[in-house]
């Protein structure tokens, strides 16, 4: 009996949840396996382009050049700065690990669940940015500051919480020659964007431009980016914008809304 009273429990349950998705549940399951194609696609080309450590390298070298010609090549200065508070250093490595896939997940439920009626047009953003940055990893490869010995980095993640991005499982499922564009930078700027465009919370926005922040932060203390591989990251988001944003209603729907802001 009681195995049949929990049966009916969670048959009520499925049921209730199936009323939050705003287009139905077959809607849902197609969009989930939109977006896990492009994880796939992601994947393989990660799996396709190993083995290019020297021409990585050598891109990241050139990176460091430039910026050295510009003086912006300040990743080594602002991670010793932060390395002198280990409790920081430790904070930004798990930020780093941790909060990267999950806020982005949360934003595109968001999105779905809350604003279905402009989730094409974010979804569509979303797969353009995937396919650029991985249309550039596998014809620009380009090392992380962590694995460049003449960056003067070194891989925090590893020194201060032991996390080791080149073996065992993780080694699986991350390109270490994918560091431009910042997909980190990138989809943390593209969550963003989203949420001071979608969002009429002002807290909301005042956080989502403070978490982008601590993300620029983040991979240069831990040693994994360069500011060139976060305004790569940028630059592909704003092309991404700009491209599904030109002709769809979001433009008009934002505008009406601090229109009745400033009203209020």
């Amino acid at each position: 009996m009681k195995a049949r009273a929990s049966w009916r429990e969670a048959k009520r349950a499925l049921r209730s949840w199936r009323h939050i998705l705003p287009a139905g549940r077959n809607d849902a399951i197609l969009q989930f396996l939109i977006l896990f194609t492009a994880y796939i696609a992601y994947d393989l080309v990660r799996f396709f382009t190993t083995g290019r450590e020297s021409t990585a390298i050598a891109n990241a070298q050139h990176i460091i050049h430039a910026e050295k010609g510009v003086r912006l090549y300040v990743e080594p200065w602002v991670q010793a700065k932060v390395s002198h508070v280990h409790l920081l250093v430790q904070a930004m490595d798990w930020f780093y690990a941790n909060m990267h896939i999950p806020v982005t997940i949360g934003f595109l439920a968001w999105v779905y669940l809350r604003r279905n009626d402009v989730w094409a047009v974010f979804r569509n953003g979303f797969l353009l940015v995937n396919a650029i940055a991985v249309s550039t990893f596998a014809l620009l490869p380009v090392a992380p500051p962590r694995l460049v010995p003449t960056s003067g980095l070194v891989d925090t993640l590893f020194v201060f919480s032991k996390v080791n991005y080149e073996s065992g499982g993780l080694a699986s499922i991350t390109n270490p020659f994918a560091a431009v564009p910042s997909l980190h930078f990138g989809y943390a700027l593209f969550v963003t964007i989203g949420i001071v465009l979608l969002s009429r919370a002002l807290w909301a926005r005042l956080l989502a431009v403070a978490y982008t922040l601590v993300v620029l932060v983040a991979i240069v203390v831990t040693g994994n980016h360069f500011l060139f591989d976060a305004l790569a990251g940028g630059f592909v988001i704003m092309i991404a914008y700009l491209f599904t944003l030109s002709g769809s209603t979001v433009p008009e729907t934002v505008a009406v809304r601090y229109d009745e802001e400033l009203c209020d």
